[in-house]
């Protein structure tokens, strides 16, 4: 068996490769999220919609949606 022990250059090199992948791992989430925006045809039907049509009610209900599948996207992603 062979033990390793890191170096505090080694130690540093990590701990900065740790961030990097936690930040492409929130760049990626929003990437999902976008995704799931483009490809919902209600969410760009009512984008697409005059501005009268906007109304409280719509609002919160597309964002409960996108919440759902923001939600289903990101437990898909990390399985």
């Amino acid at each position: 068996m062979v033990n390793t022990v890191f170096t505090e250059e080694d130690k540093r090199n990590l701990k900065g490769i740790a961030l990097e992948l936690l930040e492409i791992s929130k760049l990626v989430d929003k990437l999902a999220e976008t995704f799931v925006n483009l490809s919902d045809k209600e969410l760009l039907k009512f984008f697409n919609a005059g501005k009268d049509d906007f109304r409280e009610s719509q609002v919160g209900c597309f964002k409960e949606k996108l919440d759902e599948q923001l939600d289903i996207a990101e437990r898909e992603f990390r399985t």
